[in-house]
């Protein structure tokens, strides 16, 4: 039996949620990363002072087992986490960009089924735009969903600013104080980008409900 098939304004509903979704599992897995790798700060864990020789041929060497193990552990749950927040990023930006096309979409009268994203014809990761259109209509969210968006687009303003000053030859300290500052911006993109994503996703509910006869 052929399974009939779901009207574009559910499907397209649910293509958004499902990128809030993925990136909802993302955020969980880099805070996860964040809390195991203070687990493993070497300043907070009282260290061993047990010693090993480690024979090779020609050689003796000495450690210490628990510092090294430690060192180890710290290093792969450094890079885990590191990775995860990329990853968490670019799923935030999809939600993000995925929910602002969807609205705009929807609005100049089309009737998409699903999210179009542009990926690298290279890597295949998502290519998002520098910045994000503004979706200028009158609607009860509209305020905060505006103020959303010019949070996310400081954060990439600043890791703009801060790359800048970073290929510099010669970074002055003022210049670094710049450079940091602007670094603790940018590191908040990720949450900004989720953040705008959850507006934008009501913004298209809103826009769905108001402006398209539903099927």
């Amino acid at each position: 039996m052929t399974k009939p098939s779901q009207p574009w304004t559910m499907s397209l509903e649910d293509s958004v949620f499902a990128l809030g979704a993925a990136a909802r599992e993302c955020q969980a897995a880099a805070r996860a990363a964040t809390i195991t790798t203070g687990q493993y700060d070497l300043d907070r864990l009282r260290l061993l002072d047990g010693k090993v020789k480690r024979r090779r041929t020609a050689y003796t060497g000495e450690q210490e087992p628990h510092l090294a193990a430690l060192s180890r552990i710290g290093q792969v749950q450094l890079q885990t986490k590191h990775q995860l927040e990329r990853v968490y990023e670019e799923a935030a930006r999809a939600y993000a960009h995925g929910a602002n096309w969807s609205v705009l979409a929807v609005r100049a009268g089309e009737q998409p089924a699903h999210v179009v994203l542009t990926v690298d014809d290279v890597d295949d990761s998502y290519d998002f735009d520098a910045y994000m259109p503004k979706l200028d209509f009158a609607f009860s969210g509209s305020a905060q969903l505006e103020a959303a968006r010019r949070a996310y687009e400081r954060c990439i303003v600043a890791g703009y600013e801060a790359e800048g000053i970073g290929r510099q030859e010669y970074v002055s300290d003022h210049e670094a104080g710049e450079m940091h500052a602007a670094l603790d911006v940018a590191a908040g993109l990720s949450d900004a980008a989720y953040a705008y994503g959850v507006l934008a996703e009501g913004a298209l509910r809103w826009t769905l409900t108001n402006s398209v006869n539903r099927q």
